[in-house]
């Protein structure tokens, strides 16, 4: 039996498997989180392999969570995607005590700046842009922060890369495929920003945010936007201000107070790196 531990900041889980292929597939989700002793893991999710017993071929793959089937399917990139987003669910319910934001997150000389954005604007290509422009990679899509004092907290997954992006940035040299585990074909990519610096991070507060907007149609600019409109824009990225009710906008004020507050429209990564720089 293969057994994986990891520990994202104060969840623990497992994954156990008698699969060495899927063992190593499991190895690329959260990179920077495995652990050498799990302790009393909050869950375990268990991978069973078995013959299809109705058609008589192929194979089923299963995954089971402290022991409770709650996925089954014929195709081994199937099963890949779904235990990702399960373990991302649950560890976001496990981590209530964090303040949640949809937003990417960078570092440079110790400062932190947040990437707060909508699906399919470009945190991930911006992200992997300033990796190669001496920042360093936190996050691409989710970002703790700490409610008392308003630090970021890190949330090192592997970014999932789609369709015609996977080969822009392959060209662009932005991603090495070796880093990486193809899902649906060639289709979905898991890829690790991480391989090379598995240095923790210090936490601080963030230097600057900039809500991010990527379009052919834009003429690029960075500007300077007011603190309760960032307020208001970060409202709508968080994914749990329901459970902190009237204290999250106090959360979000003291979070972009001490901030610089942008806005980014780019039609192009290159440009939005250049601009980037500026701040």
């Amino acid at each position: 039996m293969y057994l994986l531990h990891y520990k994202l900041q104060s969840h623990r889980f497992s994954i156990q498997t008698g699969n060495k292929k899927l063992a190593d597939l499991c190895s690329q989700l959260y990179p920077n989180s495995r652990s050498k002793h799990n302790g009393c893991a909050d869950l375990v999710y268990s991978l069973r392999m078995r013959s299809d017993s109705v058609t008589g071929t192929g194979t089923v793959y299963e995954v089971l969570v402290d022991g409770k089937k709650k996925y089954q399917t014929n195709s081994k990139s199937g099963l890949f995607a779904s235990l990702e987003w399960m373990i991302t669910c649950n560890a976001l319910s496990y981590l209530r005590e964090f303040f949640q934001l949809h937003a990417g997150s960078v570092e440079r000389d110790g400062k932190i700046i947040l990437l707060p954005a909508n699906h399919g604007k470009g945190k991930t290509t911006l992200t992997l842009s300033l990796t190669r422009n001496h920042y360093r990679c936190l996050s691409d899509d989710i970002v703790l922060i700490e409610p008392e004092t308003t630090m970021v907290i890190p949330f090192p997954r592997s970014f999932l890369i789609k369709d015609k992006s996977i080969k822009k940035m392959a060209e662009s040299h932005l991603i090495d495929k070796k880093n990486g585990y193809y899902c649906k074909s060639e289709d979905i990519l898991y890829y690790n920003p991480y391989s090379t610096n598995r240095s923790p991070v210090k936490k601080t507060k963030p230097y600057a945010i900039i809500e991010l907007k990527h379009s052919h149609r834009f003429k690029n600019e960075l500007r300077p936007v007011s603190k309760s409109e960032m307020c208001i824009k970060l409202l709508r990225q968080s994914f749990n201000i329901h459970n902190y009710k009237r204290n999250g906008v106090t959360i979000l004020t003291k979070l972009v107070r001490d901030s610089k507050c942008y806005s980014l429209k780019t039609n192009n990564v290159t440009d939005a790196v250049h601009l980037f720089s500026q701040i």
